[in-house]
């Protein structure tokens, strides 16, 4: 299964998706910089959360999300821009992150208050050094989900806005 694929069939509903990551660290831009790229899609709620996630909780439990997604650079021990879907369960053999709060704690807080759907697509960085540009490996796979996510989201559209006009029908006819 590709990754567009992968994508639709984990995002569905009301989608809340939260990009992590430091802006001045080379690849930790990553998932923020995703966020960034996305941030008009329609009818999803678009978090860019830089480096402090944990200050966005309250806004995302709010949103009520069936699927929420979290976006962020991981050490997943391969290839730089090398892009994995992660449950929770498996982000335990990572130290996925260099923020304050681990991404599994979030996960968890998340999927307890919310009891949506979640999971983080990770980035592979090349390097997180401070004030560096973002890899070319990494540039390309960040540019690569925008252009994904950015499908799927559009396609989860349709499918509501044809399953809206089929229940008015419904109404209509009856």
């Amino acid at each position: 299964m590709d990754l567009q694929e992968q994508l639709a069939s984990r995002i569905q509903g009301n989608v809340v998706i939260m990009g992590i990551g430091n802006p001045c660290r080379g690849d930790d831009a990553a998932g923020s910089v995703v966020a960034r790229r996305i941030s008009d899609a329609p009818g999803v709620r678009v978090i860019d959360a830089q480096d402090v996630p944990e200050d966005y909780l309250c806004l995302v439990v709010n949103q009520r999300p069936d699927t929420v997604v979290l976006i962020d650079s991981v050490d997943l021990d391969s290839a730089p821009g090398s892009i994995a879907l992660l449950n929770k369960d498996q982000i335990a053999g990572y130290w996925p992150s260099t923020h304050r709060v681990p991404i599994r704690l979030l996960m968890d807080y998340l999927a307890w208050e919310t009891n949506a759907h979640t999971f983080l697509i990770a980035i592979q960085p090349r390097h997180t050094v401070f004030l560096e540009p973002m890899s070319e490996e990494v540039y390309a796979s960040v540019a690569r989900l925008a252009e994904v996510l950015d499908s799927v989201l559009k396609m989860l559209r349709m499918t509501a806005n044809v399953a809206f006009t089929d229940r008015l029908r419904g109404k209509v006819l009856a």
